[in-house]
């Protein structure tokens, strides 16, 4: 209470001067406009006799202050001015009343004393008057109005009363006693004043609390989350908080009586219904505390909880009820999926055999759940069991570790931990067991209760296990794989670097593995591969290690080898027997395997070089043929970027666009006819200029840029061609060699038809130059179907190089053949009758006609070759004794050229064959 009364002291004062600031806004212009008058009088009265600093200096001083006082009183009436402002305007206010109330004063007592008697009454009546009326304007701050009658009345009244003349002695009384009635009734009046001022800020603080208490309640209602309501003793709503409308759109009138139970869930009605009726008809302690769900605004459901208690009169008869409506679906729909998540966690760990177990901290003890006889295989474990037990049956090796873990738990270093080890079931075998458990402590930090669950993850690191093998190791051969072969050569070479030794690493290959393969089955594939696999594992030294790094290639790491030991002895050791014949399906299969080998540090500074190394030592052995065994030589990393250097300047040639056709004539040799062209390709280098085929090699053993530069080949004919038909010059049929790689791809026959018929030309223009290679690999059946395709649409198909490879007379009855080419090499050495050369090429001409065909002699360059070849009846002829290979710029200047000259050799070549007749070149 005391502290409430305190409070309103500042109120109230603040309230007082408020209202005599506002009282003073009024009446202080008032004053200062009596004032003026008073002071304009007096100087009207005086201003005969006295001097004229009195009568007219001072008068317009007191005339300035009265103005600019008056003036800044009256601009504060429509400003708005704060307590602090207020109350300096107040103590100013008193300051300058007492200050200008004694220049007043003084000014008047001044002017009664000088004046002469005619105008003394006048001048004492116009000051006392003048400071009553400024007094009576300032009656609402009594400090200032006192100070005006002291200053302003006193001095003249003083005068009078001291005079020594009756009348003016008279008149000082008379000012004296009114001047007592005025101050007397300005401090009654103040008092009064005061005594309203306080009632009405008591009465403005009681309503002020009022209506906070009001504001209060109505934000209490409205805020509250929860929804307040009251019924009657029979139950029937009267009031219910604005939010009931909020949450279900329903109108708080509608809501009354029984209303509210059209929001109701019709599954819950029945039940809140009687819940209601049971606290109603409750005798003893009644109370209402139901939960059921309302229908929302949007139409869907929430959970809300309905509590009420009742209000008695003082007999006890219930007079109301008071209740909440509160939200509750969130915690209702926590709940089910609390009791969802112990359901589902229940079956998961019916499911997974999850072993939950509680361990007591204080007796030692470990309660153990259900499912740990069916893991574990103890019995006794259903009637719990001491820690030391379970300890006892952890694994050796892994005892260290559990032991520190709850050593850390005990300790206070941490809560909850998983773990896995391993453990003795009652069978006698391990087990894994994957451990997770939480500590409970007590209010000291000590720890009292563990708990956790077992899950047996024995079948899962059976698994794991097996898929880490398979990711190391070949399914096929059970040997290491590629991956597994790199990890062990890199520690081989680094235990071999700490011991200064060697290490060396052999690449084998099988010959002919594909062949294989597609002629007898992959099953017959795997069981070679299992066979050489078997017998490398046999021959292996002491930690050595053979790996299948995919397809038919196989690796084998020798380590622990001195300086200078000899690796060809290890590698004939380790080989020994893996090319034996192989029996499969009653039929005796012959192995053939190709070899490289590379030592490190010698051949390679790591494990990726010394592995490139061999690799380039067996690409090199493959080179020479089958079976053939290589060491690694320095020549061979030359021959490897020599390599690279071809597919890479290839590539620029095709992505540059400079690779170009040059043609060489063909020529029958009965009648000097030119009866076609061979395209042979030529590219350019930015320095070196025309490069033959041969400076890219390496790219023809490509299948990419094989086909690419076959591809190239024939766009490039093509555009010449369509030149020449529009040039009308006769050329015949234009021969483009197709390669191994072409074939590789089945469409080869596609894509050249596609090309001639995009072009519009006929095929019949083109004759297919292959190699006897084509015939004698795997793909001989995508070459025997794209050479008839070909043949169908009237391509020719010519055989290069015969009698250099590995074809057989059986090639040319199973292969569409129309044309055979003899190599130059045999040309090149027809020098006589009794040469062995001679001897070939007149069978090779004879065996060809016999089968009907034509046969073409390659790089004839001599008169004497030409008469050889038209003695032995070959048909066609090309080389340098006729024409270069030329640019397509310069065919149709050569064509005019040849119709020109009639070649001498058709008559005299026989007869001259040791004479040297002129030649005919471009």
């Amino acid at each position: 209470m005391a502290l409430g009364a305190s409070a309103n002291l500042p109120v109230q004062s603040e309230a007082v001067l408020r209202e005599q600031y506002v009282s003073l806004v009024r009446q202080v212009p008032l004053m200062y406009a009596l004032m003026l008058l008073n002071v304009l009088f007096l100087a009207l009265v005086t201003a005969d006799g006295e001097s004229w600093a009195i009568s007219f200096v001072a008068p317009l001083a007191l005339t300035l202050i009265i103005a600019v006082r008056g003036a800044a009183w009256y601009a504060r009436r429509g400003a708005v001015a704060t307590d602090d402002h207020i109350g300096l305007y107040l103590r100013g206010t008193v300051f300058r009343a007492g200050a200008f109330s004694l220049l007043f004063g003084g000014w008047g007592l001044y002017l009664f004393l000088a004046a002469d008697p005619f105008h003394t009454t006048a001048i004492a009546l116009f000051i006392f008057v003048g400071s009553i009326s400024c007094c009576y304007c300032l009656q609402a701050l009594p400090a200032a109005a006192r100070l005006v009658l002291l200053f302003g009345a006193m001095p003249v009244t003083i005068g009078l009363l001291v005079s020594r003349d009756w009348y003016f002695t008279g008149m000082g009384l008379t000012f004296l006693l009114g001047a007592g009635v005025i101050v007397r009734t300005i401090a009654t009046t103040h008092s009064a004043v005061f005594e309203s001022l306080r009632s009405r800020s008591e009465m403005f603080a009681l309503i002020e609390a009022l209506r906070r208490s009001e504001e209060h309640y109505r934000f209490s209602v409205e805020l509250n989350p929860q929804i307040p309501w009251i019924s009657d003793p029979e139950g029937q709503i009267v009031e219910v908080g604005p939010r009931w409308t909020e949450l279900t759109g329903v109108p708080a009138e509608e809501a009354l009586g029984g209303g509210w139970t059209d929001s109701l869930h019709p599954d819950d009605l029945p039940g809140v219904l009687a819940h209601w009726s049971e606290a109603l008809t409750s005798v003893d302690n009644p109370v209402a505390d139901v939960r059921y769900r309302v229908r929302n605004i949007d139409g869907s459901y929430r959970w809300c909880r309905a509590r009420a208690n009742p209000r008695r009169d003082p007999d006890g008869r219930i007079v109301s009820w008071y209740g909440t409506l509160e939200d509750i679906h969130d915690q209702v729909m926590a709940e089910a999926a609390l009791r969802e998540s112990e359901e589902r966690y229940r079956l998961a760990s019916h499911a997974t055999n999850d072993v939950i177990w509680d361990w007591a901290h204080r007796t030692d003890r470990i309660e153990w759940g259900n499912g740990a006889v069916e893991v574990l295989g103890y019995p006794e474990v259903s009637d719990g069991t001491g820690v030391s037990w379970w300890k006892e049956r952890i694994h050796p090796d892994d005892r260290p570790a559990v032991d520190q873990t709850f050593d850390r738990v005990l300790l206070n270093l941490q809560d909850s931990w998983n773990q896995e080890y391993r453990f003795r079931a009652a069978q006698g075998n391990f087990i894994n067991l994957y451990s997770r458990g939480y500590v409970v402590r007590d209010e000291e930090g000590r720890a009292v209760r563990s708990i956790g669950a077992l899950l047996d993850v024995t079948a899962a690191r059976r698994s794991e296990e097996e898929l880490r093998w398979a990711a190391n190791h070949d399914p096929l051969t059970g040997l290491p794989n590629r991956k597994l072969f790199a990890d062990v050569l890199e520690q081989a070479l680094t235990a071999a670097s700490a011991s200064a030794s060697c290490v060396c690493v052999i690449v084998i290959d099988v010959d002919g593995f594909k062949l294989l393969n597609d002629s007898m089955g992959h099953s017959a594939g795997d069981e070679l591969l299992i066979t050489i696999a078997r017998r490398l594992q046999g021959n292996l030294p002491a930690q050595a290690t053979v790996a299948r790094l995919g397809g038919d290639e196989f690796a084998v790491i020798v380590p622990g080898l001195f300086p200078g030991s000899a690796c060809a002895s290890i590698v004939d050791e380790i080989l020994k027997g893996v090319a034996d014949t192989l029996t499969i399906d009653e039929s005796v299969l012959p192995v053939s395997i190709s070899a490289g080998a590379a030592v490190w540090p010698a051949d390679g500074a790591d494990a990726e070089e010394v592995l490139k190394s061999a690799d380039l030592a067996l690409y090199a052995a493959k080179a020479e043929g089958a079976g053939v065994i290589r060491e690694f030589r320095s020549e061979m990393r030359e021959s490897a970027e020599s390599r690279k250097l071809m597919l890479r300047e290839a590539r620029e040639a095709l992505r540059d666009d400079r690779v170009i056709p040059f043609y060489q004539a063909k020529v029958d040799l009965r009648s000097g006819d030119v009866i076609g062209f061979e395209a042979l390709l030529r590219w350019h280098h930015h320095r070196r200029g025309l490069q033959p085929p041969d400076s890219i090699l390496a790219a023809f053993d490509d299948s990419l840029l094989a086909s690419e530069l076959t591809d190239r080949m024939i766009d490039r004919v093509l555009a010449d061609v369509g030149e020449f038909n529009e040039k009308g010059v006769a050329f015949g049929r234009i021969a483009i060699n197709g390669s191994l790689a072409d074939f590789r791809r089945d469409d080869f026959a596609d894509r050249i038809l596609g090309k001639f018929q995009r072009a519009g030309l006929p095929p019949t223009l083109l004759e297919l130059e292959v190699t006897e290679s084509v015939f004698v690999d795997h793909l001989a059946l995508n070459v025997e179907r794209a050479l008839r395709t070909l043949v169908a649409e009237g391509v020719s198909i010519a055989l290069d190089d015969f009698g250099t490879g590995y074809a057989s007379l059986t090639h040319l009855q199973q292969f569409p053949v129309h044309v055979l080419k003899i190599d130059r090499s045999f040309i090149s050495r027809l020098d006589s009758t009794d040469s062995a050369d001679f001897a070939i090429v007149h069978g090779v001409i004879d065996i060809a006609h016999r089968m009907n065909i034509v046969t073409v002699a390659e790089g004839v360059e001599s008169d004497n070759q030409l008469v050889r070849l038209r003695s032995l009846g070959c048909d066609i002829a090309q080389g340098y004794l006729f024409s270069r290979a030329i640019s397509a710029e310069r065919v149709p200047a050569w064509r005019r050229k040849w119709a020109q000259d009639a070649p001498l050799w058709l008559e005299a070549a026989t007869d001259r064959a040791t004479a040297d007749p002129p030649t005919r070149s471009a």
